[in-house]
């Protein structure tokens, strides 16, 4: 493990951790370490929405001393309003300054300490296998995040503004709204570390992620009465069963974080519900939950679903005034740090844009692909439904369905089992938005397109929103196996009635299913086909780091290298190599589009296309010295913007350097020929 990512590591869960000793020791303190990477984002998001508005400094650096700060005062605050948190001296007096200063140590359970420590291991081992060992993480969006950080970190700002533009130099602003907590985060990690941006990216994708999940489910199910063992297998099993993995295929990061640690947001929200401490577990959640917003904006959906079934699950009577307090603390918390951004929040353009419903009237087809097609519940989630066929013939395949659907078909019974209370949350959960991707798949009506909108109406995004219930519901249908064992067990031998009030069957069945589908996932023709989809999604080999290292040394100061975007994997030479590139984002519906279309325009003109009218003049303006090709394309039928015959025929550049199936040209006199200019 190198600096950078231990650096990114200690960028991303730092901040956070420091605000659990606002809890008292005990099980508040470790929900709200669960929630660590949400606590962290949250304090992002405060520091970066109004540090601005103050006139204060909004580097990324800027951002992460304010996020210290605002931990230390709150946990400061916290011990001088030491109501509930330090016990009075024995005598009644109120105990003195450093009695509320202190911050007694809390020493988990050796059990707990395991069933956490597992299958963050698990989750970890399974991540490297897949997307370990890459140059940058695999996916179009990826490049897209790699730019903004970058960005933050060349303008100095945080501001949305600053990030979204159209290119590195003479940008134009491209959107009005971004979620950009994770990408700050990225940034000070680049920053402090000096390493690559496509080195913190990953670590979180294979590292933070995966090992947030696992503290969050095992949290999520212990509060709700799971026994360790039965925690550490729900913990466990996203790592094979569902799109955890599958969700950053397309570059999109924080859509595997935000459903890694919704399970810890919405325990703090129901903890801050029907706990002991309204205001600060409200407090904690509300700043949660708007890192949330601030990182993968209508993943709050499932976290208030989720939320909802965890306060309901929660054992003893809700007192309404705690209730209230709760609720209050958690409205405020979430509306301090987004009120500079609500405008533009709400008021959004093209982040609203939906793609149309794919299967408008034909709801049996919609419910095939929601419920009943089997390629829904393969190893890892991948190919995803309605894709290239998966292989029945594969035997892990065929096992790993064999004991996955009969287990979900089993879960349902936890809404009637007792010892499944913990599952209920996650059972209604993902019916819920199970059934909202069917209607919404399959109908054209008003309120349909309305709430698809929240996820541009891509019905992937869904299921990823929701992927570790499918876990989670395969070891709730282990254990009801179990019991249902124990059960026949107990009628057919007097000695084993005493099975029935045991945690062992349940726990057996849950360990002897997960380990068997981990098993079945560890399996090279298991997880050997998404690797495979990874990697034709990244930048391969020696030649993109050594190209990008020679136009590093060789660009000249101030000026551009152009390429065909994303297309061949290029981008991430000025998100890990600082070579400022022509195209950035492109400016979304509402927003002016002649900064950008110039930008295609000197491309066009350059690369000799057809019909490109002359703009040597922009070349010069946008001060482009290099263009860039390769042969690598990223799948998917993105456009092809040159063709290689013309670039040979053009006079206006000419090839300078060629590193394997990387070709380097330099922009010619005649490329940078603007009428009027010498």
């Amino acid at each position: 493990m190198g600096l950078t990512t231990l650096i990114a590591l200690a960028v991303a869960l730092v901040p956070g951790a420091l605000l659990g000793f606002a809890l008292p020791p005990g099980r508040y303190r470790w929900a709200a370490w669960a929630a660590t990477p949400a606590l962290t984002l949250g304090l992002t998001t405060l520091a970066m929405s109004w540090l601005p508005k103050l006139g204060l400094p909004d580097s990324a650096s800027a951002v992460l001393v304010a996020e210290l700060l605002l931990a230390g005062l709150a946990v400061l605050g916290s011990r001088l309003v030491a109501r509930g948190l330090v016990q009075p001296a024995e005598d009644g007096t109120r105990p003195g300054p450093r009695a509320r200063l202190r911050l007694p140590s809390v020493r988990p359970h050796w059990a707990d300490l395991v069933g956490v420590t597992v299958p963050a291991l698990v989750n970890v081992a399974f991540g490297w296998l897949i997307l370990g060992r890459l140059n940058a993480p695999p996916g179009w969006d990826a490049m897209n995040h790699g730019f903004l950080t970058r960005r933050i970190m060349d303008s100095g700002s945080v501001l949305i503004s600053s990030a979204c533009t159209t290119g590195a130099t003479d940008p134009a602003v491209s959107c009005s709204f971004y979620p950009l907590a994770a990408n700050v985060s990225w940034a000070q990690a680049a920053e402090l570390s000096g390493g690559r941006v496509s080195t913190v990216m990953t670590a979180w994708s294979i590292i933070l992620g995966p090992v947030a999940l696992a503290a969050a489910v095992y949290a999520a199910v212990r509060a709700l009465g799971g026994r360790p063992v039965v925690a550490a297998c729900a913990a466990a099993a996203p790592a094979v069963l569902g799109p955890m993995w599958l969700s950053v295929v397309t570059g999109r990061i924080t859509e595997q974080t935000a459903p890694a640690v919704a399970g810890a947001v919405a325990l703090l929200i129901a903890l801050a519900l029907r706990g002991a401490h309204p205001v600060r577990m409200g407090l904690l959640a509300g700043l949660a939950t708007a890192g949330i917003v601030m990182t993968h904006t209508y993943d709050v959906l499932f976290i208030g679903v989720l939320a909802l079934g965890m306060a309901v699950t929660l054992a003893g009577r809700p007192v309404w005034r705690r209730l209230g307090a709760g609720l209050a603390a958690m409205a405020v918390a979430a509306l301090v740090p987004l009120l500079p951004l609500l405008g533009v929040l709400l008021g959004a353009n093209g982040e609203r844009e939906s793609n149309p419903p794919p299967l408008v009237g034909r709801y049996g087809e919609s419910w095939e692909y929601w419920v009943t097609d089997p390629q829904r519940y393969v190893l890892f989630g991948f190919p995803q439904v309605g894709g290239r066929d998966f292989q029945l013939s594969v035997p892990s395949i065929q096992v790993g369905l064999w004991i996955v659907i009969p287990c979900l078909l089993l879960s349902l019974l936890a809404l009637v089992l007792r010892p499944l209370r913990w599952a209920r949350p996650w059972l209604v959960a993902g019916v819920v938005f199970t059934l909202l991707g069917f209607w919404t798949s399959a109908s054209d009506s008003p309120a349909a397109n309305t709430l698809s909108s929240l996820w541009y109406g891509v019905r992937e995004r869904v299921r990823s929103m929701i992927f570790p219930v499918y876990g989670l519901l395969t070891v709730a249908g282990a254990v009801v196996l179990g019991l249902a064992i124990a059960w026949l067990v107990s009628l057919l031998a007097a000695r084993a009635r005493r099975l029935r009030a045991s945690p062992a069957p349940a726990a057996v069945a849950a360990t002897l299913v997960v380990l068997t589908l981990l098993g079945l996932g560890a399996v090279p023709d298991s997880w050997r086909p998404i690797r495979k989809e990874m990697k034709s999604r990244t930048a391969l080999g020696r030649s993109y780091p050594e190209a990008f290292r020679w136009l590093q040394q060789n660009s000249p100061p101030g000026s551009v290298v152009a390429y065909d975007r994303h297309r061949e994997f290029m981008s991430w030479s000025y998100a890990d190599y600082d070579v400022p590139l022509l195209f950035g984002i492109p400016p979304l519906p509402g927003l002016p589009t002649e900064n950008y279309e110039r930008r295609w325009d000197a491309w066009n003109w350059l690369v000799n296309s057809r019909d490109a009218r002359p703009a040597g003049c922009e070349v010069r303006q946008l001060n482009i010295s290099y263009v860039v090709t390769g042969k690598r394309r990223m799948p998917g039928g993105w456009d092809k913007h040159y063709e290689s015959d013309r670039i040979a025929a053009s006079n206006k550049i000419a090839l300078v350097h060629q590193i394997g199936s990387i070709r380097i040209y330099r922009v010619t006199d005649a490329g940078r020929a603007c009428p009027g200019t010498r």
